[in-house]
């Protein structure tokens, strides 16, 4: 499941829920929905999270 391995990739990377929604200009709370994939993460999101991490976007996303 690709939020698990968004999330397990996010903790290794020492980043918090808090500083990736910074990074999405959104609030913590709707990032942490994002990441237990109660809500889509769009493909220009995906992008951003994956340069933050500094992973290609195919490290943590799986094509559904």
């Amino acid at each position: 499941m690709k939020q698990e391995k968004l999330r397990n990739l996010r903790k290794l990377k020492g980043i918090s829920q808090e500083k990736m929604a910074k990074i999405l200009s959104t609030d913590p709370s709707n990032y942490s929905r994002k990441e237990r994939g109660e809500v889509r993460i769009h493909e220009e999101e995906w992008k951003k999270i994956a340069e933050s991490l500094s992973v290609p976007i195919s490290d943590i996303k799986e094509e559904e």
